[in-house]
């Protein structure tokens, strides 16, 4: 009996931000349709992916297969206006393709799965996407002394055309720094990750509630805050200071985001 072997996502992100760097223009933000080209070449698969937009009604992007054939189409919602969203939903898909196409013939991706870090393919499929458009070797030849804030994601955001939760899923795994962020939205954790050495916090699952005395929570009553760092002392981990700075979505989706250091 064999066992499939599991296809890392970190791994093929690699793979392919190495085929980009060494044979293809290597600029960023990455042209995504143009990597998917190149990838193609003397590949040997026995297939096509080719990416179609359109005005769909029940997702942002989806990866499906043609019955009876190799060959795969990312479809990509026009009607989400963000483009930086789009490029991220792009890449998600794509790491469907390289990582999980043996499992089903059609992933569907909403607002609410690309949000989904409780769920292991999705999450696979964000850390692929994360990885490829924002590659470990310039973002520490950039960004390798700059402060652990909101204002550091915006840069790398505009940087790589990448949305701030991206660009902080990226930092967090990179980073030697004890850091975390923070996703939240009505005072609720969505989703949270944290560098290895930063230690345990009180609030990071998803449901938690804001920390009472964090920034954090004072910036959702207040309805807004400014991209200013400020401690945050014991809110988070009550034997070690932090401090926090904020920064809250305009599309209208009422996320919140949170840098924290400790």
């Amino acid at each position: 009996m064999t066992t499939k072997t599991k296809i890392l996502p970190t791994k093929e992100a690699i793979r392919l931000t190495n085929l980009w760097q060494k044979y293809g223009p290597n600029v960023y933000p990455l042209d995504i349709a143009k990597l998917i080209d190149g990838m193609f070449r003397d590949s040997g698969f026995d297939g096509k992916l080719t990416t179609k937009r359109g005005r769909f009604d029940s997702f942002e992007g989806c990866l499906v297969r043609t019955k009876d054939s190799q060959n795969w189409t990312i479809l990509l919602n026009d009607r989400v206006e963000n483009k930086r969203r789009q490029r991220f939903t792009h890449a998600h898909e794509l790491g469907h393709f390289m990582c999980h196409r043996g499992l089903r013939d059609r992933f569907e991706d909403s607002d609410a799965t690309l949000n989904d870090f409780r769920d292991e393919i999705e999450t696979e499929a964000n850390l692929f996407a994360s990885w490829l458009l924002m590659p470990a070797n310039i973002i520490r030849d950039e960004f390798s002394g700059a402060k652990w804030d909101t204002t550091t994601l915006c840069q790398i955001g505009s940087r790589f055309e990448c949305s701030l939760q991206a660009s902080a899923l990226r930092m967090v795994t990179l980073s030697s720094k004890p850091i975390a962020f923070v996703v939240s939205r009505d005072g609720m954790i969505s989703w949270a990750c944290k560098s290895a050495s930063a230690p345990y916090m009180s609030a990071y699952c998803f449901g938690d509630e804001l920390p009472e005395t964090s920034h954090a929570l004072a910036a959702h009553k207040a309805g807004g805050a400014s991209l200013e760092v400020e401690d945050a002392g014991d809110a988070w981990n009550r034997f070690s200071h932090a401090r926090e700075s904020q920064y809250f979505d305009t599309s209208g989706r009422g996320y919140q985001y949170t840098c924290i250091e400790f």
